[in-house]
């Protein structure tokens, strides 16, 4: 029988599933869940997602996402054979949180044949990005919060990641206001499906391709200040119409704009 392989991300994160007799694959696997949303199932295999709270020594209580899949498969070139796209999460989360991109915090990665196990530490106060900008938002904050989110994407990019789902619930985001200051911190989720590239320009393309058009939340002119703040052009205080025209101009957003439209007539 094929070796269970698991990893804790600190021995303190073991101590806590072991505080909750979660410690081992198999009791993680067979612990009864709700799913936060229904299971993906696909060809003989399916992959879903539980909202679990653990308990403390203290006795406050924990939010975490237990991510159980089978017969989710992809190949690579290092996993030729194939390998559980949970594997590549953790991995993709490993190395992102070593660039200090925001991700969720990591608790534990297990795999049994074609059987895997992701757990991280629920985003406490985030919101998705779709969500939060269908909120009764001021056009201010809706503004003050783009520079925050087209720094994590551009930063993704420049690491050479391609995101492959950049969707904007794949996007969450805590706000909070103090007088003047706008805070925001953002965190990308669900990263099963990204992969490092050689070249980064294409990953741009077709990431910001998918968030733009995924997008009806945002105003074409949110769009054209998220390209502004992404692509650290300083053109934020031209008027909706000028910024327009400039941002078009630019090589990448043309590629984008031609992408989009083919999608688009398709």
């Amino acid at each position: 029988m094929t070796k269970i392989q698991e990893e804790f991300y600190s021995p303190a994160d073991y101590e806590l599933l072991q505080a909750n007799n979660l410690e081992t694959f198999s009791k993680l696997w067979e612990v009864e869940l709700n799913w936060f949303e229904t299971p993906n199932y696909r060809r003989s295999g399916w992959s879903g997602a539980a909202r679990h709270e653990l308990r403390k020594e203290n006795g406050e209580m924990v939010g975490v996402f237990i991510k159980r899949q089978e017969n989710h498969q992809r190949k690579t070139l290092r996993y030729p054979a194939g390998c559980p796209t949970f594997r590549s999460e953790w991995q993709n989360y490993n190395k992102l949180t070593d660039y200090q991109i925001g991700v969720p915090r990591l608790l534990y990665y297990g795999e049994h044949e074609t059987r895997a196990i992701i757990i991280t530490y629920e985003l406490d106060g985030f919101c998705a990005l779709d969500k939060w900008f269908r909120g009764s938002q001021s056009q201010q904050l809706r503004h003050d919060v783009l520079p925050a989110i087209a720094d994590v994407v551009r930063l993704f990019h420049d690491h050479r990641f391609r995101n492959n789902s950049l969707y904007p619930k794949h996007i969450m985001l805590k706000v909070r206001e103090d007088g003047d200051l706008t805070a925001t911190d953002v965190r990308l989720i669900d990263l099963e499906k990204s992969r490092r590239v050689f070249f980064a320009v294409g990953a741009r393309i077709r990431d910001l391709d998918t968030l733009l058009r995924r997008c009806p939340e945002w105003t074409s002119h949110e769009k054209d200040l998220f390209l502004n703040y992404y692509l650290k052009t300083g053109l934020e205080h031209l008027p909706p119409k000028q910024l327009a025209e400039k941002i078009w101009q630019i090589p990448l957003v043309k590629w984008i704009k031609r992408r989009i439209a083919a999608k688009e007539k398709n």
